[in-house]
């Protein structure tokens, strides 16, 4: 019975079809060489295994890195699509902006285009755009005082908003000072002031005004300054006291300026400047590259819109040609 069943078995087993994982395993007539070597294709198998396995990560990384560039740079340039427009958005309305304000100064300026010398600028701009011929300027004669001119509010054109003027730089006429300073306690501050003024005017019309001279004229308005205080120590509210101190500010500021040869220049002339109409304005602040700065007062103010109407007036002439015209 038993010689019966091992037979079954056995014609069984040699029935059976191929079993490919069986190499794996380890059979009752295995030798040590033989599974060294079956051991070593085992590892060369797992190797091989992982290499292909590895291959098909770096594959997946990198195509998944490719599609997230791809992805990136989309974005990016969507991204700068978006501001360019944005941009060239904002450089349209403030081109419009700047064209409707532009038109408003020429049109109908506002108070505050006027008092601030913007309305009065663009006037000038126009005057001198190169349209209008250079011989057509001097038949208008519209009269405009050197006391006037020297009361105005200039400034450079390539240094910003700050501002000068000769009437708040020269405080030689009494009358015209602020009335703390006509108390003759201030009288020796004063001259010494104005000693060192015209150090530095002459200075510059003969090259450049030296830094130490400057800094000297500083020390003069500080002088003032500490003579103010003394004056009216206890007293800060009192009206004279900060109508002083006002003039003392401008002082300080337009002081400052002075250290920019084309002020210096432009100050010394203005010191000595004698013209009699608006052309001969127009020319100086033409040769001097200034232009009208903000009023900072009520006399300033009153002074640049009477300016403006003769300004006005004088661009109305020389664009028609009617002030030619009216000389024949």
């Amino acid at each position: 019975m038993r010689t019966t069943i091992f037979l079954a078995a056995c014609l069984g087993l040699g029935w059976c079809g191929d079993a490919r994982a069986q190499w794996l395993f380890m059979t009752g007539g295995s030798t040590v060489e033989g599974d060294y070597l079956r051991g070593l294709g085992v590892a060369a198998w797992g190797v091989g295994l992982g290499e292909k396995y590895s291959a098909e990560a770096r594959s997946i990384d990198t195509d998944t890195w490719i599609r997230f560039n791809e992805y990136v740079s989309a974005v990016l340039e969507r991204e700068n699509e978006r501001n360019a427009a944005h941009r060239r958005a904002q450089q349209e309305r403030r081109l419009v902006h700047h064209a409707a304000i532009q038109k408003r100064l020429r049109e109908n300026p506002e108070g505050r285009d006027v008092d601030d010398g913007d309305a009065l600028n663009a006037l000038l701009k126009d005057m001198n755009s190169g349209l209008i011929q250079e011989s057509s300027h001097k038949y208008p004669e519209i009269a405009l005082s050197v006391d006037e001119v020297r009361r105005i509010p200039f400034k450079l054109a390539s240094v910003g908003t700050q501002s000068f003027s000769m009437r708040r730089l020269v405080l030689k006429q009494r009358g015209k000072w602020p009335l703390a300073f006509q108390d003759h306690r201030f009288d020796v501050a004063l001259r010494s002031y104005h000693d060192a003024l015209e150090t530095v005017l002459e200075q510059g019309v003969a090259g450049a005004a030296q830094i130490a001279a400057i800094d000297k004229l500083a020390g003069k308005v500080d002088h003032l300054e500490e003579v103010l205080g003394q004056a009216f120590a206890g007293r800060p509210q009192d009206r004279r006291n900060l109508e002083g101190s006002r003039r003392i500010r401008e002082l300080k500021g337009t002081v400052e300026m002075l250290k920019t040869h084309k002020v210096q220049v432009a100050l010394k002339d203005l010191d000595q400047y004698a013209g009699t109409t608006v052309n001969d304005l127009r020319a100086y602040m033409r040769d001097h590259e200034i232009q009208f700065a903000a009023a900072t007062n009520e006399d300033e103010r009153a002074l640049i819109r009477g300016l403006y109407d003769k300004l006005k007036l004088h661009y109305e002439m020389v664009k028609d040609g009617s002030a030619r015209d009216g000389q024949h």
